[in-house]
């Protein structure tokens, strides 16, 4: 007698797959679909970056010139130039080129308060096929810093 082996349980057979023939390649146009705007949030985060850091640098060169303003204000009648000309060296020491051309301007009383203005439009932009000028401003600026002895009434600088 010969003995059998014991067949296998044969298992029931699987539902069609849950993913429809109608399905297919939905994927890729999802991705087609959602990857424009992805890349436009990625240009905007390194823009607003760009943005960001020379906006610092144009604060910190207006900064450099107003401390100049500040000192020299109450004594110098040149004091503007000397200013400009501080918050031009400082961007230059920098050696950046966030800031494609820097334009500077001094102004204020003499008497009282001074300010530093320092402008350009951004050297780099991620946005630059669209046509988009971005211009950065800084002002800094404060009182003027000035000595008042006695022995000149009080006047600013010995100026009386």
């Amino acid at each position: 007698m010969r003995l059998r082996k014991p067949r296998p349980r044969s298992r029931p057979k699987l539902a069609a797959s849950p993913v429809r023939r109608g399905d297919r390649g939905s994927s890729v146009v999802e991705l087609a679909v959602l990857a424009p705007g992805f890349l436009m949030i990625i240009m905007l985060i390194v823009q607003f970056g760009l943005w960001f850091n020379a906006r610092q640098v144009a604060l910190a060169a207006a900064q450099a010139g107003a401390q100049v303003a500040r000192e020299n204000a109450a004594m110098t009648a040149s004091w503007p130039a000397l200013a400009e000309q501080a918050s031009s060296s400082y961007y230059d020491t920098l050696n950046t080129s966030l800031l494609s051309s820097l334009k500077t301007d001094a102004h204020g009383d003499p008497a009282n308060q001074v300010f530093v203005t320092v402008s350009g439009p951004m050297g780099y932009s991620v946005f630059s096929f669209f046509g988009i000028k971005w211009t950065i401003t800084e002002t800094a600026g404060g009182p003027v810093e000035c000595f008042r002895g006695a022995a000149d009434n009080g006047a600013c600088g010995g100026r009386g």
